[in-house]
Order: structure tokens, then sequence, then C-alpha cells
């Protein structure tokens, strides 16, 4: 089941995960990145999980944010 992200900020939703051996992916999905992660950013800065980077796509492109 996937949830929309940032309460109507209708920007994307969460839509899984996976965790094990040490490691989390949470997956989000919307049209454009860079509304997405701004919306999660405060959140996923706010873990105290590290190391921890976020991979931001833009249809064949991705960038690398490290938190």
């Amino acid at each position: 089941m996937a949830y929309a992200v940032g309460r109507g900020a209708g920007v994307g939703e969460v839509d899984g995960n996976e965790y094990g051996g040490g490691k989390a992916v949470v997956y989000a999905y919307g049209p454009d990145a860079d509304a997405l992660f701004k919306v999660l950013e405060p959140t996923l800065r706010s873990l105290p999980f590290r190391p921890a980077h976020v991979v931001l796509r833009r249809g064949d492109i991705e960038t690398r944010v490290d938190l």
C-alpha cells in the first residue's frame, strides 16, 4: 500500500521499504524528485542513521545527496 507524502502536499508517495543486514531502503515516487525530496528532507535529516544518502532520479539521471 502506498502512502501520500507531506499530508496532502501532492508531491508523491512512499511505496515500500526494505531492511536488513544493517541497511534500510525507503522507496518514494512522484513526478518531481526535487519537490518530493524537499518535503521529505527534514524528516530524513532528523533520523539518526548514518551514513545515509538519498538517490534522486530524474529520468535516466541519478543524483546522490549525502545526509
